[in-house]
């Protein structure tokens, strides 16, 4: 004799292969955002305390060509774009913004691992929607816009800081009888990626049609 079939509310909504890729997602988020918060302190310690402290990603003016290029016919035009430093000396005026800088990414990365933990929670609760989730992935996207042109900004001030720590005779510029002009860091410089406000702006949207499910999902269960 067949096994009768279960009526639909009884039938399990997910398979156990699904509900262990989600307890996967879950541990593995988790474990990124404990290591983004302790990564993110270190980086803040460091920052604020090494002595001498490296520096990456100083923007050349003028930069020479590479040596190694020149027997290349093949190489048209070649040259450095930043530098790395290690500074002794240097103040906390200048270390700040490098130590807010790290703050800022390791905020977000943990805000975006700590919705995905709770997304994950929720589907295995069968409860994907709700105020929660949606407040949850709506913070991962301010955090994602915010944290992502802030990191930008911040990195730009604190180079900008070191050079002017290290004083003008590092920077590089225009040279009357040169007319390449002479070889040394960039005063200011920011190139600022909008990728961040992409991906915040498209996990707004997921946390709307969170928002409509919702919505949607009350009104089915006031139904039943």
């Amino acid at each position: 004799m067949n096994a009768e079939t279960p009526p639909v509310d009884e039938r399990p909504v997910m398979s156990r292969g699904d509900r262990a890729a989600l307890w996967g997602t879950a541990v593995v988020a988790g474990l990124v955002a404990v290591g983004a918060a302790v990564g993110g302190v270190m980086s803040v310690v460091q920052a604020m305390r090494d002595d001498p402290l490296t520096l990456h990603g100083f923007p050349l003016v003028n930069a020479r060509t590479p040596e190694f290029t020149e027997p290349f016919g093949q190489v048209s035009e070649a040259w450095y774009e930043s530098a790395a430093l290690t500074v002794t000396g240097l103040p906390a005026a200048a270390r700040w913004p490098f130590a807010a800088q790290s703050a800022v990414t390791a905020l977000a990365v943990v805000g975006v691992s700590l919705a995905l933990v709770w997304l994950a929670v929720r589907v295995l609760r069968n409860r994907p929607f709700g105020h929660s989730m949606t407040a949850a992935l709506v913070a991962s996207a301010v955090l994602i816009i915010v944290g992502g042109t802030a990191s930008q900004l911040l990195g730009a001030l604190g180079n900008a800081a070191v050079v002017d720590h290290l004083g003008p005779d590092v920077t590089g510029g225009a040279d009357l009888s040169r007319p390449e002009g002479y070889e040394g860091l960039a005063m200011f410089s920011l190139e600022l990626s909008l990728a961040p406000v992409g991906v915040g702006v498209a996990l707004a949207v997921v946390a709307l049609a969170f928002q409509i499910g919702a919505r949607m999902q009350r009104d089915t269960e006031g139904l039943v």
